[in-house]
């Protein structure tokens, strides 16, 4: 009888673990920061300040810190800050329940970063004044913080009195399309708008414990939005490949790593994979929902595989994106089979649905199937394909008669050599992300697409 009872509590668990984490009974949802009122953003703001005075901004300045060389290039980059902000927004919470982490869509305004709404005295404040470089106002104005040292929350924009460019949707979009597992998506969103962000807002957010500027909480809610919009473009929710926090094989077992300044409860990898499960109890308002049922034991696109056979699958995958970092560039390459793009998903950088229907529409009619399945694999078959001639290239004297005046895309920033030693990163490896960037921009100024951007 014992050993019956026994066998029936282990297929149990069994069973238990196979399904995974509970599905959420509700959930808060996170809305582009750009959307939010004035009384919405005062209300944030006395939150911070109740915050601030508990010490909250200050120990995750810390905690961040401290944890920077495990939660840095590697793969845990994601799982970690998705954990990070959400332990920031349920502390929020119980100062005010109704809080909620919005996002900072950076690309609305990366032809003139300074320029945007977040910007400004009434949200996120302007660039610092002083000596110091103190920011005076916006909703963490006169912010004193105790680590590493007593010091003011502090912004130095990279241009000096402006900002120079950041990545265009369009590059985004690229990203979400054509990067097939997680460690490459990684790679190419921390060494593209996650640094571009942090060092053209300079001070607080060009250091480790950038978490004390709420830009940090923001900004970093935006880059969970993209990873979640790529999750389910690919049906990879259970996809963490390549490196774990400690140079080891990643594994959805892995620790996230934590502080005692944040103590973040010795979550797993997996704990936080799939929103709308466990404890992950929120959405995006312009993403997908999450799915039905969970997906458990999926590392792609649906494919079951077991541990050993996932694990092989990485290393195989990760030794080829170190051998080609710009394998997404190369015509023959076609998206692999076991790894399609989902039915209608989020396919673009930007959060704006009317601005990625028209991004979606001029880059299949200026643009030839092969640079299509170079760069934009999810707008070259299924349902969103189209008939399409070859590549078209822009005239040399198109400005003088066109009916619509033509914006070229900027390029890119580069990340500066201190913020790469911080980071550890590979310089040579950043630089070819970074001309990789640079050759999908020449190429579409070059073309007849215009952008809505």
């Amino acid at each position: 009888m014992k050993l019956g009872l026994s066998v029936v509590l282990v297929a149990l668990a069994g069973l238990g673990y196979a399904q995974g984490p509970q599905k959420c009974t509700s959930l808060r949802v996170r809305r582009n920061a750009a959307s939010l009122s004035p009384q919405d953003w005062q209300s944030i703001s006395t939150v911070l300040q109740k915050m601030d005075q508990d010490g909250w901004m200050s120990r995750f300045g810390a905690s961040h810190d401290r944890l920077f060389s495990r939660v840095h290039g590697n793969t845990c980059f994601f799982p970690f800050h998705r954990r990070y902000v959400l332990e920031f927004e349920n502390i929020a919470r119980n100062y005010d329940p109704n809080f909620v982490v919005p996002y900072w869509d950076a690309t609305q305004s990366f032809r003139q970063p300074a320029s945007d709404p977040m910007l400004t005295a009434g949200v996120l404040g302007t660039n610092g004044q002083g000596a110091d470089s103190c920011v005076s106002n916006g909703i963490q104005a006169n912010m004193q913080f105790t680590y590493p040292n007593n010091h003011c929350l502090r912004r130095t924009y990279d241009q000096g009195t402006g900002i120079g460019p950041w990545y265009a949707p369009e590059i985004i979009s690229s990203y979400i399309q054509s990067d097939t597992t997680l460690a490459k998506f990684r790679e190419d969103i921390e060494y593209s708008i996650h640094g571009a962000v942090h060092l053209g807002m300079g001070g607080e957010m060009d250091s480790g414990y950038a978490a004390q500027d709420f830009s940090f909480m923001i900004h970093h809610a935006n880059l969970d939005r993209l990873w979640w919009d790529w999750q389910n473009a690919h049906g990879s929710f259970l996809m963490y490949d390549g490196s774990g926090p400690g140079n080891t094989p990643a594994s959805l077992s892995d620790i996230i790593p934590e502080d005692n300044s944040v103590p973040l409860g010795s979550s797993t990898v997996e704990s936080v994979m799939v929103l709308g499960y466990g404890n992950v109890c929120y959405t995006y308002d312009t993403s997908r929902t999450p799915p039905e049922a969970y997906p458990s034991g999926q590392t792609n696109a649906g494919v079951n595989t077991s541990a050993p056979q996932q694990q092989q699958q990485q290393q195989q995958q990760q030794q080829q994106q170190q051998q080609q970092p710009q394998q997404q560039a190369q015509p023959e390459q076609q998206h692999p089979e076991g790894l399609s793009l989902a039915a209608n998903p989020v396919l673009s950088g930007s959060s704006i649905p009317a601005s990625r229907t028209l991004e979606t529409s001029r880059l299949q009619s200026a643009l030839g199937m092969d640079i299509m399945n170079r760069f934009f694999p999810g707008l070259g078959s299924g349902v969103m394909s189209r008939k399409r001639r070859s590549y078209k290239e822009q005239p040399a004297d198109a400005a003088a008669g066109a009916c619509q005046p033509r914006r070229s895309i900027p390029f890119p920033p580069r990340l500066t050599p201190d913020w790469i030693d911080m980071h550890g990163f590979d310089p040579d490896r950043v630089e070819m992300f970074h001309k990789n960037a640079c050759d999908l921009v020449e190429l579409l100024n070059n073309s007849t697409y215009i952008s809505p951007y």
